[in-house]
């Protein structure tokens, strides 16, 4: 049986970025999260599409600017609660 996927839309912030911090990507964190994604550089440094992954909770991925997947509710949430993407204004650059 194949397992259902679970997607969530974002909204895009006013000033368009909605991003995780490089500060998130290439390492494992306490919480068992291991975070990959591809740090963009201009003036400042953020990360669009990603792909994470938890030994209890599976996998979230996508990019908060448009969908993020998840293997399940409780994967997002958990994911969610601890690495919530921030929200800027790419005309700062």
């Amino acid at each position: 049986m194949k397992k259902k996927v679970i997607k969530k839309k974002f909204v895009i912030n006013p000033g368009g970025a909605l991003t995780l911090s490089p500060s998130e990507v290439e390492r494992k964190h306490k919480d068992g999260w291991k975070i990959k994604g591809e740090i963009h550089e201009d003036y400042y440094s953020w990360v669009n599409d990603f792909e994470a992954s938890h030994p209890r909770y599976g996998k979230v991925w996508g990019n908060f600017e448009g969908t993020v997947f998840a293997t399940s509710e409780k994967a997002f949430n958990h994911f969610y609660k601890h690495h919530p993407p921030n929200a800027w204004d790419y005309q700062d650059i």
